[in-house]
């Protein structure tokens, strides 16, 4: 035992292991995770007024550039880059963030380390222009030491030591402020660009910044190991001044506005005030490492070890497991989805993987370990509770189809594997692409990967960066990384790029030039309802260009297609899936009647006829309307797709919306879904909902937010992958009795469900494993609809009702049924269409009353084959003029029959050469006999029915074993109803004429 002065000397000089117990004198003896985050926001919010603002989903829907929201500025972006103005001044939240690929890209990295993570929270405080450096630092400062107990003597703070080539000067404003807060000198460190100036993009907003760091070995002044890497000397805390712009030039200058931006790792605080050496050593963690040897047997308890010592990987794979099902459970709860992100599906492919292969637990282990996520975490974030089941069903679907895919596509990779041992650290499941992109490789015979050809790999088989770079490595191909990423960016900023015509490009050009400004289509939302009858205002509107023939001229005579750009518009023009309007344009004695409208960066081209009888000149005022009836048929579908949307997630769970399209005629929708297919019942379960609410005359309600306004909100259903404005957000809100609908759309809408007046699915069909497309109508046209169902429905019963009396021929029935059955299968948009849960009732019953019809008439019909054919052969001997006996017939009666066996009508004429065709069901079949006696080398069975085939382009051929002079039959062809006549006349007389010349 060492005397205490000689541990204290060995202590400080920081010679003695890894110790963490004098980190913190925090006092309160309940150090959890969720008092330490209430702490952290009563701090602010409480004692130094700053406003609560929730987290934001991890989906980025205004922000374009990052796959997920990566920390926690991201939704402030607006107010940063000057294009929002705060709804408060000083702010402060927990934002929950991922950071699993770009600059900032933990993937790779966590599970080897304590303190990586793909999914984390980030604590921030926020000033927008309220106050600045001194305050910000002040707070910071007495939070850790003050409220948190942390030892003051194991902080470090850092300062932005200047840049003169940028011309910017060192901040020294910021160390003497933290030299008055009484940190010693050789405390307070300066650092460069790198680790001291903050900026949000290549251009925009950006400032030096100041960080506190944390040395969890002790109090021994270690300062010059601070930004050195080392795991237990961390940054905790980040304070950004933001009071510089950088321009597309390049140059910095100063804002008329600064802020502070502060953020600081939740998980590490956490490790820190708990003690732990890792962050997965805290409570965040604990709980799902717990359950893990529960649920698995013969699992080993989970032991906080690293490298050599975690020989089997084993607690590495914990770690990965534990982390990867946070992130998901988070992710899916804010309504990301699996298709719109292939690195949410790789992260949770790897997470099947391990819980199949490391902790041998085939199916749920995900789905179990999410619950105790929401236990640890929905305190916090209330989302994660209410959407659990969500999360649940789409961890299931996906787990099945994983499991589907390993069992079904792995073999032949499992082959290359054998002969390319190198590529085993790429996944077939994760890149379903990869085995196109190593068959090209090969067939190509490459000796490099050239950036070119490595954006193929990308576009063309779906390979992400890392895996084309594994998959060079791995066949010991050369590609130069640098290049390639250059030039895969590159490429993916000009696929994302609009590509218009090249008269479009003149035109814009033109248009730029005159300084033409975006046209005020405002107007468009503006009607309203007088006595239940809905008004739609015309406008004044001032033509400033008139465009013929792709040219801009100062007028247009009359009768003369052109398009015109007006300063304001009423119309709508095609967006969010709904079409664009029709109207006109009254101009003295002439009207401009427009049929097409066209955006181009916000200039809205009027298309369509000018008539008259004077010229239309630039200048001129028109009175500017909309087509009422075909805006309204518009209306009623679209807000009728909205409704359509959340009823489908009450009665399916799971779902997304993947794409939409609003016509006046009817609505379609693509849906994605997580689960069981849509079912008859799911139909009716939705056609009643939506009903209820049309009568239910739920107001719809519209109104403007930015993007920090709709996270106030909660259930906001958005489209994922979309990307909505950081302003002028329309938020349409239908809030009934039993259905809540909240969606971000520029459409237009109805102002009460009650003017949907109807709705009616017409048509549900499956487009893949996941995606349905519904079809629906609205308005009178859905009781058109309706009174079509109605109709066939009593059609139908009719048709049973004679059937029972035996009124009806089996002849007559099949034309019935075939009547009835071409209009069960009417498109779901035509005119005649009926519903779609009529439609799958009347297919069902004309299948029973076909089998039933069958069944009853099987022996007679076949009776009344034998009876045809033989009043055909007294026919034939009666009719016969010469000595040549032969029977060429049609059986009619093999339409009444699902099969004909040939051979019993053929058996009746066995005495005489007979040639039988019959058509059931679109398909003509053939046989013929010729008696021995009736031979010659010209005439037998083959020659006879070859002239038939070729009229029929089929062939003729003996039954297996039999001599084809005696017998043949014509192998069964697909004939169209609507030739069959002509075919089947042309089929007997080539028959008979062949029979009189040969025979």
């Amino acid at each position: 035992m060492l005397p205490l002065t000689q541990y204290k000397t060995l202590l400080f000089d920081g010679r003695l292991p890894k110790t963490y117990r004098y980190v913190s004198k925090y006092l309160n003896k309940d150090r959890l995770s969720k008092n330490v985050r209430q702490k952290f926001l009563d701090y602010y919010i409480n004692d130094n007024s700053h406003n609560f603002v929730r987290s934001s989903p991890v989906v980025p829907f205004c922000d374009p550039t990052v796959a997920f929201v990566n920390a926690g500025m991201n939704q402030f972006k607006g107010i940063l880059l000057g294009q929002q103005i705060p709804i408060h001044k000083k702010v402060a939240n927990s934002q929950k963030c991922v950071r699993v690929g770009g600059k900032h890209n933990d993937l790779n990295i966590v599970g080897t380390d304590g303190y990586h993570h793909t999914f984390f929270e980030m604590l921030g405080s926020w000033s927008f222009g309220a106050y600045y450096k001194k305050k910000a630092c002040e707070l910071a400062w007495k939070l850790l030491t003050d409220i948190f107990k942390i030892n003051k003597n194991m902080l470090y703070v850092t300062y932005f030591k200047g840049n003169p080539r940028l011309h910017l000067e060192p901040d020294l404003e910021c160390k003497e402020i933290w030299k008055s807060l009484g940190i010693p000198e050789d405390r307070i460190l300066p650092f460069g660009m790198d680790d001291n100036f903050w900026e949000m993009g290549a251009i925009g907003p950006c400032g030096p910044c100041t960080e506190i760091h944390v040395d969890m070995r002790g109090p021994t002044n270690r300062a010059k190991f601070v930004n050195k890497g080392l795991h237990d000397l961390q940054e905790i805390w980040n304070i950004v001044f933001i009071e510089y712009k950088r321009n597309e030039n390049g140059v910095i200058e100063k804002l008329p506005l600064a802020h502070i931006d502060t953020g600081m790792g939740f998980e590490r605080l956490c490790a820190i005030l708990q003690g732990k050496t890792s962050n997965y050593d805290t409570d965040l963690f604990a709980p799902i490492f717990n359950v893990i040897p529960k649920i698995c047997k013969d699992i080993p308890s989970y032991n906080s070890v690293f490298g050599e010592k975690d020989w089997n990987n084993l607690h590495t794979n914990y770690r990965i497991l534990a982390d990867h099902t946070r992130m998901l459970t988070v992710c899916l709860s804010d309504g990301m989805i699996p298709e719109a992100n292939q690195k949410l599906r790789r992260i949770m492919r790897k997470a099947f993987y391990i819980s199949d292969s490391v902790f041998k637990q085939e199916y749920g282990l995900v789905k179990e370990l999410s619950n105790f996520v929401v236990e640890i975490l929905g305190g916090a974030y209330p989302e994660l509770e209410r959407n659990i089941s969500y999360v649940h069903q789409i961890l299931d679907y996906e787990e099945n189809l994983y499991r589907y895919l390993r069992s079904s596509s792995t073999s032949e990779w499992k082959i290359i594997l054998e002969s390319e041992p190198n590529l085993n650290e790429l996944d077939i499941l994760e890149m379903p692409g990869l085995l196109g992109a190593y068959k090209n490789i090969r067939g190509c015979n490459l000796q490099e990967i050239t950036p070119e050809y490595g954006y193929k790999l990308y576009d063309t088989f779906g390979l992400d960066e890392d895996s084309i770079i594994k998959l060079a490595i791995g066949l010991q191909l050369p590609i130069d990384v640098d290049r390639f990423k250059i030039a895969l960016e590159t490429s993916k900023q000009k696929t994302n790029q609009q590509n218009p015509d090249s008269r479009t490009n003149n035109l814009l050009e033109k248009l730029e030039k005159l300084q033409a400004t975006p046209t005020d289509d405002k107007f468009k939302y503006r009607y309203g309802k007088i006595d239940q009858n809905y008004i739609f205002h015309g406008i004044e509107a001032k033509i400033l260009f008139i465009i013929k023939d792709g040219v801009l001229t100062n007028d247009i005579s009359p009768n003369q297609d052109c398009t015109l750009i007006f300063d304001r518009t009423t119309l709508y023009c095609e967006s969010g899936g709904q079409l664009s309007d029709s109207g006109y344009a009254i101009y003295k004695d002439g009207v401009f009647e427009i049929n097409e409208l066209e955006n181009i960066n916000g200039i809205i081209l009027h298309k369509g006829k000018f008539k008259g009888t004077q010229n239309l000149s630039v200048g001129e005022f028109l009175k500017l309307n909309v087509d009422e009836d075909k805006r309204l048929k518009h209306m009623r579908n679209h807000t009728a797709t909205h409704l359509l949307n959340s009823v489908l997630k009450k009665v399916k769970g799971a779902t997304c919306q993947k794409s939409s399209k609003v016509s006046e005629k009817c609505l379609s929708f693509d849906v994605g879904v997580f689960g069981d297919k849509i079912s008859a019942v799911d139909i009716k379960n939705v056609e009643k909902i939506i009903g209820d609410v049309i009568r239910e005359g739920v107001p719809v309600k519209t109104s403007e937010v930015d993007s920090l306004e709709l996270l106030t909100h909660d259930n906001i259903t958005m489209v994922p992958g979309e990307v909505y404005p950081e302003a002028g957000i329309r938020l349409v809100e239908i809030d009934g009795s039993n259905i809540t609908s909240r969606e971000p759309c520029c459409g237009t809408h109805v102002l009460n469900t009650s003017d949907i007046i109807d709705f009616c699915v017409t048509g549900c069909k499956s487009l893949g494993r996941s995606t349905a497309s519904i079809q629906a109508v609205t308005g009178y046209r859905a009781k058109i609809v309706r009174e079509n169902g109605v109709q066939i429905v009593d059609d139908i019963n009719t048709l049973k009702k004679n059937i029972n009396n035996n009124s009806d021929k089996p002849e007559l029935f099949n034309n019935k049924l075939a009547h009835l059955k071409s209009l069960l299968n009417v498109h779901p948009m035509d005119e005649d269409a009926i519903p779609f849960i009529i439609k799958l009732y009347g297919l069902e019953e004309l299948e029973n009353l076909n089998k039933r019809v069958k069944s009853a008439t099987k022996d007679a019909l076949k009776e009344i084959v034998e009876m045809e054919m033989k009043n055909a052969l007294e026919l034939n001997l009666m009719k016969s003029k010469s000595d040549k006996h032969f029977i060429v017939h049609y059986l009619r009666s093999s339409t009444m029959l699902e099969s004909i066996p040939l051979q019993k009508a053929t058996k009746i004429c066995s005495n005489t050469p007979v040639l039988v065709i019959s058509y059931t069901d679109s398909t003509v079949k053939a046989r013929c006999c010729v008696p021995e006696t009736f031979q010659s080398q010209v005439f037998n069975a083959q020659t006879w029915l070859s002239t038939v085939s070729m009229v029929f382009k089929s062939v003729a051929q003996p039954p297996k074993g039999q001599d084809p002079r005696n017998v043949c039959n014509m192998k069964p062809k697909h004939v169209n109803i609507r030739e069959w006549d002509t075919l089947l006349k042309e089929g007997i007389n080539v028959a008979t004429s062949f029979a009189e010349a040969k025979l």
